[in-house]
């Protein structure tokens, strides 16, 4: 019985080690599945973690560029007349007050303030001019005049246009001939100062040719009708004739100490072609070229023989020519009023205040009588200039955007680099703050497109800057421009 026992105890000893066994595979074979199963969900997981990582690196670097992108778009949509070169007209949003602008209030109420003399009409130069014979005087009696009764006076001030057709009537010689001038080359002609009434609304008056058409018709009754071929025709005259006072505008704007360049662009012969000014206090001289640079300027001729200062635009192809170049520094102002708003870094408002304060202690001291500043106090206001300049570069690390960084670092270099060309006008006393004497010459070349639209041909756009030549030039000097186009119509040797 003993020995059953321990048979039937070994043989469940035997398959309790089975069953562990048994068990144990299975445990082993569990883990390994598990294992495996997690493996490969930790595989998947790193693969989904990978990607996820090289989506978020790529994401990161389009975020950075879509801002870059943004900040250039919001750059060029903010950009206007008051803080980068665009011209006032292509301005969108209205002009609010300008925190950066180098004009300050006054304080004063607008138009004319307490001590300007103001001008109306007055009853002794109507007399005066009755009396020389440049007005003539016409009586209207109301009441019975009778002598020795007293009046008061009252006078109306108008102007009459009438039709006038001169007869010149040209008589045989003893000879029997009958010499005729050339200027009489057909039976009926327009004169002089219809002439110059038409080119004069042309040019000054920009106004449209088929306009000054109807004009004459409706200011003569009906009884004068010209074509626009003929005006076109007059125009061409006037090109002709005014070749020799053109040549001495010329000549006045090279001899001139300081001279004022610039350019802007015109549809011409469906391109772009470019209108040039070169001016002075007294005089400007136009011209157009279909390119711009120094081919146009060589072709110019100008330039290339002008010995003085030239005032510009930053347009460095002009520091080719003259002897001196000095920088307009309404226009740095703007690229600095657009780094304050862009940037917020206070360098560049710094920048501004310091030229614009410069301006008017120059203003100061000429007022005084000084003809310049002492040799210490230029020494300090350059040092001042570096020292904002070493600021901004110090700021450089502030501004996050690309765009605008790039944007920063270039003023900063552009205005390291012509330090002396910004300063130049607390150097030298005879030398303007800005050149915004050639964007007010350049002005009536854009009032002109507004009108047109373009030129249709480069003769005609050459035309024009003739006739605009003399007209500016006249009016610069107080003289009348229509005198002026008349006197050329009538080859009057004049000199303005």
């Amino acid at each position: 019985m003993g020995g059953n026992y321990t048979k039937d105890m070994f043989k469940q000893l035997e398959g309790a080690l089975q069953k562990i066994d048994e068990l144990n595979n299975k445990v082993t074979r569990i883990e390994t599945e598990t294992t495996n199963k997690y493996l490969k969900i930790i595989y998947e997981k790193d693969q989904e973690i990978a990607r996820l990582r090289a989506e978020n690196a790529d994401m990161k670097e389009r975020i950075i560029k879509l801002e870059a992108e943004i900040d250039r778009l919001r750059k060029q949509i903010n950009n206007d007349s008051s803080n980068s070169s665009a011209p006032p007209s292509s301005d969108q949003k209205p002009n609010n007050p300008n925190s950066f602008n180098s004009r300050e209030k006054s304080g004063k109420k607008s138009g004319g303030q307490k001590s300007h003399k103001g001008h109306c009409l007055n009853k002794t130069e109507v007399q005066l001019k009755i009396d020389e014979g440049t007005m003539r005087h016409e009586v209207i009696n109301h009441g019975a005049p009778k002598a020795n009764l007293r009046y008061i006076s009252k006078y109306i001030v108008d102007i009459n246009v009438e039709t006038i057709a001169t007869e010149h009537r040209f008589y045989e010689d003893y000879a029997g001939r009958i010499n005729i001038p050339k200027i009489f080359h057909s039976d009926v002609q327009y004169g002089d100062e219809l002439k110059t009434l038409t080119t004069t609304l042309i040019g000054q008056g920009i106004v449209a040719s088929n306009r000054v058409v109807e004009l004459i018709s409706e200011m003569s009754a009906n009884v004068i009708n010209i074509s626009e071929g003929s005006i076109y025709n007059w125009l061409s005259e006037f090109d002709r004739k005014v070749k020799p006072l053109i040549e001495n505008i010329k000549d006045k704007v090279l001899n001139s100490p300081v001279m004022y360049v610039d350019e802007t662009g015109a549809r011409c012969e469906e391109k772009n072609m470019f209108f040039r000014n070169y001016s002075n206090d007294k005089h400007v001289l136009y011209t157009l070229n279909p390119t711009k640079g120094k081919k146009a300027i060589e072709e110019d001729g100008i330039l290339p023989f002008y010995i003085g200062t030239l005032i510009h635009d930053h347009n460095t192809v002009n520091y080719s020519y003259g002897t001196r170049n000095g920088e307009c520094n309404v226009h740095i102002i703007r690229y600095l009023k657009a780094n304050c708003e862009n940037t917020q870094n206070i360098w560049s408002d710094d920048m501004i205040k310091f030229l614009t304060g410069l301006n008017r202690a120059k203003k100061v001291a000429i007022a005084f009588g000084l003809e310049g500043f002492e040799a210490t106090d230029i020494e300090n206001y350059k040092k001042r200039y570096d020292d904002i300049i070493s600021a901004g570069f110090a700021s450089l690390d502030n501004t996050k955007s690309r765009v605008y960084k790039k944007d920063e670092k270039r003023l900063l270099n552009r205005m390291k680099k012509y330090k002396d060309n910004h300063l130049l006008f607390a150097i030298d006393f005879s030398i303007p703050f800005d050149n915004n004497l050639s964007e007010r010459d350049l002005r009536i070349v854009k009032t002109k497109t507004k009108v047109s639209g373009c030129f249709r041909t480069l003769d005609g756009g050459r035309r024009f800057a003739n006739l605009m030549s003399v007209t500016k030039t006249a009016i610069k000097q107080n003289f009348s421009p229509y005198k002026a186009v008349k006197n050329v119509f009538a080859a009057v040797a004049f000199s303005i």
